[in-house]
C-alpha cells in the first residue's frame, strides 16, 4: 500500500512516502485496514506516551489486524505525527486498477455534506414538525413580554407599589435576559442545540408558573428574572429551526417564524380581555405558560441539529439525523449518493489526552473559545456592525412601542384637537377590581389587541423581499421606512389623530420587518461551530437596547421633551440604516456550513474555510494536499 502526504511529508527512518509533522490539522475516521509496518514487519501499535516507532507506510505485504492510534507526538522509525492525528482502522485499501485508490468495495469517491442533504430533502412535513417546535417557544416568549403590559398595573392593584418598583418588574426581565442570551448561545455551540432549547424553556416554563404563586412583590422580582433568563435562550430554537432549512426559501420560512410572536402577544391581549376582568393577574400569569408546557411535552422529538453533529465530527448521528429527515418528509426525499463528509475541531493539543493534560481553568474556559473567536480578524467588522445593530433596532422596537403609549397618554395644551389626559381624552388614574386587577374598560383592551396586529404588515413586507433583495437591502431598506414613518411624529402636536395613529402604525411595521431579517441574517453569516454563540451575544446587545429605550424616552417624555425623543429615534433609524446597508457579507441563497476551523465562515460566511469543506473530487484539507492514495482520511467511511 503506497501512501504519499504533499508538500509537508518529511522523510523519516528508512519508510518511503512517511507522514510529515503537521501543527493544525487534524483528521478523524481515518479508512486503514491494511496496517502500515516496519522494515521488520513489527507492527504500528499505540505508545502509552504516544510515541509511534516501527512504521514504514511503503510495506502493504503484511498487514495487521485493524487496531486505533491515537497519538499527540510521534516520531522515530519512520513515520512522524503531530497534533491529535487519530487513525481509526475499519476498511481495506486497495491499489489494484489504475491507480485510483478505493476506500472499500462499492466506494465510488463521491461525498455530499449537510448543505447537498438538507437540500436533497426539500422542505417537508419534517420542516413543518420543527416550525411548529420553533414556534411554540416563540410564541412562549412573545406572551411573557406581552404580559409586562399588565403585569405592571396588576401588581399596582395587589401590593400598591410605586412606579419605581413597578419599572423594575420590567427591568429585571431585560436584566434576565441579557444575561441568559450568551449563556444558552454558548451552550448551544458547546453540548448542543437540544439540550439548550430544552434547558431554557423548562426554566421560563418553571419561572412563570412560579411568579403565578408569588407571595411578595420581592419573590415576584426573582421569579421574573429567571424568566428573563430563560427567555434570552429563546434565539437558540430559532437558530436550530434555521439549521434544518434548505436554502432555497429559507429567508422566508424564518420570517414565518416571527409571525408566532405576533400571534403570540395577539393571544396574550385576548386572554388578558378575557381573564382579568373576571379573575386575578396569577390566573393570567398561569395560563400564560401553557405553549411552554406543551412544547415540553413534545420536546422528546426534537432532534440535535445535523450542523452540530457534523462540526464534532459525529458522521453516525449526522446520518442518522438526515435519514429521518428524509423518512419523514417522504415524496422520494433521499440523501444524495455517496458518503457523508464532515469536519471536525482543528486541535493543536493532543486531542483528548492533550485535554486532559491542560490546568483546570484552562478545560473551564473552554466553553467561552467562541466569544473570543468573534473577534478575529475575518469575522471582527461584522460582529462589531451586528452589534450595533441589535442594540439599536431593539432599542427603536421598544421605542416605537412607548411612543405609542406616550403619544396617547400626552396632556400638552399644544394639541390641535384641545383635549386633555390624552390624546383621546380621558383619565389616567388607575382603577382596580376587587380581585387586585386593574379595571379596564372594554375599548381600552380591544385598543391594546388592535395594536399587537401592527407589526403583521412588517412581517409580510419582509417575507416578500428578503430572498429578492437580498438580507442588507431588505434590512436597510426597512430602517428607511422607519425613519420615514418616525421624522414625521416630531410636529405630532399639530398632525390630526388619523396620521398619528398610521405613523405610529408603519413605524412598528417597519422596525419589525428589520427587527425580523436581522434575525435571519445574523445565524447565517456565521459558522455553525460560533453561531448559537454570536446569536446569543446578539441578543444581549438587544435585551441592552430594550432595557436603556424605557430609561432614556420615558425620561425625555416626562421632561416634555417628546418632540426630541422622537428626533432621536429618526436619526436612529437612518445611522442604522446605512450600517446594514454596507454590512460586509450578503448571505442570502447562500450555504450554510459545518466548519470549526478557526478562521470562521463557509460559503458566503465571514472569514475563511480552511479545513473539512470537501467537495467531490477534492484532494485538499486545509493547507495539506493529498495524493489519490491518501485522499480518504479527510472523510468519513460511514454511508
Amino acid at each position: 500500500m503506497a501512501m504519499e502526504v504533499t508538500p509537508a511529508a518529511t522523510a523519516g527512518g528508512g519508510g518511503s512516502g512517511s507522514v510529515g509533522a503537521y501543527s493544525d490539522v487534524a483528521f478523524t475516521n481515518i479508512a486503514l485496514g491494511a496496517q502500515p509496518s516496519g522494515a521488520d514487519d513489527t507492527p504500528l501499535v499505540q505508545d502509552n506516551n504516544s510515541d509511534v516507532r516501527g512504521a514504514n507506510v511503503s510495506n502493504a505485504n503484511h498487514p495487521h489486524p485493524a487496531s486505533s492510534i491515537t497519538t499527540t507526538t510521534g516520531s522515530g522509525g519512520g513515520l512522524s505525527l503531530n497534533a491529535g492525528l487519530q487513525l481509526n482502522a475499519t476498511q481495506p485499501l486497495s491499489d489494484e486498477g489504475d491507480g485510483e485508490h478505493e476506500y472499500f468495495a462499492g466506494d465510488d469517491g463521491v461525498r455530499y455534506t449537510v448543505d447537498q442533504a438538507i437540500d436533497g430533502a426539500g422542505f417537508g412535513r419534517f420542516q413543518v414538525m420543527m416550525l411548529l417546535f420553533t414556534g411554540l417557544a416563540w410564541m412562549g416568549d412573545a406572551m411573557e413580554m406581552m404580559l409586562l403590559s399588565f403585569l405592571g398595573p396588576s401588581v399596582r392593584c395587589e401590593w400598591g407599589v410605586g412606579p419605581r418598583e413597578e419599572g423594575m418588574l420590567t427591568s429585571v426581565v431585560f436584566v434576565g435576559m441579557m444575561f441568559g442570551a450568551p449563556t444558552w448561545g454558548i451552550l448551544a455551540d458547546w453540548k448542543g442545540r437540544r439540550i439548550a432549547f430544552f434547558a431554557t424553556t423548562a426554566i421560563t416554563f418553571f419561572a412563570g408558573l412560579m411568579s403565578a404563586f408569588s407571595p411578595t412583590f420581592g419573590f415576584l422580582l426573582f421569579a421574573r428574572g429567571l424568566v428573563g433568563f430563560g427567555l434570552g435562550g429563546v434565539p437558540v430554537a430559532y437558530s436550530m429551526f434555521m439549521e434544518f432549512l434548505p436554502s432555497d426559501g429559507r429567508g422566508v420560512w424564518l420570517t414565518v417564524i416571527e409571525v408566532f410572536w405576533t400571534l403570540g402577544s395577539m393571544i396574550e391581549a385576548g386572554l388578558a380581555w378575557a381573564i382579568l376582568p373576571h379573575y386575578s393577574w396569577r390566573v393570567l400569569l398561569a395560563a400564560s405558560t401553557l405553549p411552554l408546557a406543551l412544547l415540553l411535552a413534545l420536546m422528546w422529538f426534537v432532534p440535535e441539529s445535523p450542523y452540530y453533529t457534523a462540526s464534532k465530527g459525529d458522521a453516525a448521528a449526522t446520518n442518522r439525523i438526515l435519514r429521518r429527515i428524509c423518512a419523514v418528509n417522504g415524496g422520494g426525499a433521499a440523501l444524495p449518493p455517496g458518503m457523508l463528509t464532515t469536519t471536525t475541531t482543528t486541535t493543536t493539543g493532543g486531542g483528548e489526552s492533550g485535554e486532559a493534560n491542560q490546568p483546570w481553568w484552562r478545560r473551564a474556559l473552554k466553553p467561552f473559545a467562541g466569544v473570543g473567536r468573534l473577534l478575529d480578524p475575518g469575522m471582527r467588522t461584522t460582529t462589531l456592525m451586528l452589534w450595533f445593530i441589535f442594540l439599536a433596532i431593539a432599542f427603536m422596537y421598544y421605542g416605537v412601542v412607548l411612543l405609542t403609549t406616550e403619544v396617547h397618554l400626552d396632556t400638552s395644551d399644544g394639541r390641535s384637537d384641545n383635549k386633555e389626559g390624552g390624546s383621546r381624552g380621558g383619565s389616567d388614574t388607575l382603577a382596580c377590581t376587587n380581585h387586585g386587577s386593574p379595571d379596564l374598560s372594554g375599548k381600552a383592551y380591544g385598543d391594546i389587541f388592535v395594536s399587537s396586529t401592527a407589526e403583521l404588515p412588517g412581517l409580510m413586507l419582509a417575507a416578500v423581499f428578503v430572498d429578492r433583495l437580498g438580507r442588507r437591502r431588505t434590512m436597510g431598506g426597512s430602517l428607511l421606512l422607519n425613519f420615514v414613518c418616525t421624522l414625521p411624529l416630531v410636529a405630532y402636536a399639530a398632525m390630526p389623530a388619523w396620521l398619528e395613529t398610521a405613523s405610529l402604525f408603519a413605524a412598528r411595521g417597519s422596525i419589525m420587518s428589520a427587527f425580523t431579517v436581522l434575525y435571519i441574517y445574523a445565524p447565517e453569516v456565521y459558522p455553525t461551530s460560533v453561531r448559537a454563540t454570536a446569536i446569543g451575544i446578539g441578543n444581549g446587545f438587544a435585551r441592552l437596547g430594550g432595557m436603556t429605550c424605557p430609561l432614556f424616552a420615558v425620561e425625555m417624555v416626562e421632561g416634555g421633551n417628546l418632540a426630541a425623543a422622537v428626533g432621536f429615534f429618526a436619526a436612529l433609524a437612518l445611522v442604522t440604516a446605512v450600517l446594514a446597508f454596507w454590512l460586509p457579507v450578503e448571505t442570502a441563497g447562500k450555504k450554510l456550513d459545518c466548519d470549526d476551523d478557526g478562521g470562521g465562515g463557509g460559503s458566503g460566511g465571514v472569514g475563511s474555510s480552511r479545513a473539512g469543506n470537501a467537495k467531490e473530487g477534492s484532494s485538499k484539507v486545509g493547507d495539506v494536499e493529498l495524493s489519490s492514495a491518501a485522499r480518504g482520511v479527510a472523510f468519513s467511511p460511514l454511508r
